[in-house]
């Protein structure tokens, strides 16, 4: 976990969390990426990758490019005031993904992912501000933060730039960062970060942002699909001599009644949000990794030994697993949907959910158990979970 130095994790969540920035000196000592500027630039080359490039041309003159790049693109740019930025690392390279269990404190499934950024001397992509909190871990180099509260609305942005820019930026904190430490940022807090030298790359942990139409809207989704909430609305007691063009108070108080029955269905509204949590996004989607053909799928008894004998079992990073609490027992959630569970134990289903893989000790209590193994046999012929290497 990062270390917070001079507050402890409760005064983080109850002071700081969506509320102030916090500046984390040496929150990660001695942290190395494990990923260098030349193999970002080489995995901009690639058409699955999602890629940027940020060029300064003046002060309030900024260019974007859209990747996937090719060689040419680094052959052309300028020596310094540029920044490459690589979205979804944490779906690409397994070492990168290992950081995320740096911040379980929080959720996993608030996470969105992982972007890293490198950046020459003078880059930067620009004054702005976000709608989502995000953790700033300097992995390699310096940068300058320059943090703002003020003028963070909609209306103040540079026009005629492809990227949404704030006009006016008023520095109120201005701090260095090396290696190891870590700006946390709430959601609507300007902030200007430029490189101070050739080294610099940053790590931008991101969580999801959900706007309430988005929760309406997912909510009547999963009503429908669940056959759910299928009441009538009933009048009110008409009064004599009324209006008939009116839409009466009285009828929109029948209105709000049936709706408000629907949202104290706890049980309803847990299993709605825990697939809401769990949902990928289009890009994610499309990085599933591809099941196991019947050729290749084994017996369910062979798959049984080989978990005797490999190190463990970990999951796809692509993949989101959680899950919500009941009178009997955890409901699963993976990737949007309500996961058949086969009977498993709940421990272990918790188990599942909270940890990103399962070592050869984990296997060794739990697969004895049949719905256990089964789950178990049907995620890995999803290739959901795989064997460690």
């Amino acid at each position: 976990m990062i270390q917070f130095q001079d507050i402890d994790l409760k005064t983080f969540l109850t002071e700081y969390w969506q509320k102030k920035p916090l500046v984390i000196r040496n929150a990660l000592p001695g942290f190395e990426s494990p990923v260098s500027a030349e193999e970002l630039a080489g995995l901009s080359l690639e058409e699955e990758v999602e890629s940027r490039i940020v060029i300064q041309h003046g002060e309030q003159n900024y260019q974007l490019l859209k990747g996937p790049f090719d060689e040419s693109t680094y052959a052309e740019l300028p020596e310094q005031n540029w920044t490459l930025l690589i979205q979804g690392m944490d779906r690409l390279i397994p070492d990168v993904t290992d950081v995320l269990n740096d911040f379980d404190f929080l959720p996993r499934w608030r996470i969105d992912d992982i972007m890293i950024s490198y950046a020459t001397t003078g880059g930067n992509v620009g004054p702005h501000f976000d709608h989502y909190d995000v953790f700033l871990l300097q992995a390699a180099g310096k940068r300058r933060w320059q943090l703002t509260a003020q003028d963070c609305s909609e209306d103040n942005y540079i026009q005629g730039v492809d990227l949404r820019l704030m006009k006016t930026f008023k520095v109120e904190e201005d701090y260095v960062f090396e290696a190891g430490d870590i700006l946390y940022l709430p959601p609507k807090w300007g902030h200007h970060g430029i490189a101070l030298d050739d080294e610099c790359m940053t790590y931008s942990v991101g969580y999801r942002t959900y706007r309430g139409q988005e929760l309406w809207d997912s909510f009547g989704d999963h009503l429908s699909e669940m056959g759910a909430f299928k009441d009538l609305y009933i009048d009110p007691q008409w009064q004599e001599n009324l209006n008939p063009g009116e839409v009466t108070d009285a009828a929109v108080d029948q209105a709000e009644k049936l709706l408000q029955t629907i949202l104290q269905d706890r049980a309803l509204l847990k299993t709605w949000f825990g697939r809401f949590a769990t949902q990928l996004d289009q890009v994610a989607a499309q990085q599933l990794p591809e099941p196991l053909t019947e050729e290749e799928t084994p017996s369910i008894e062979d798959f049984a030994g080989a978990l005797m004998i490999e190190n463990g079992l970990i999951k796809d990073p692509v993949c989101r697993f959680a899950y919500t609490e009941t009178e009997d027992k955890p409901v699963l959630y993976i990737n949007g949907a309500i996961w058949n569970d086969f009977g498993a134990q709940p421990d272990f289903l918790r188990k599942l959910a909270n940890q990103s893989f399962l070592t050869q000790e984990d296997l060794s209590k739990i697969a004895s158990n049949q719905g256990n193994l089964e789950l178990l046999f049907d995620l890995w012929k999803l290739q959901y979970l795989t064997f460690i290497e």
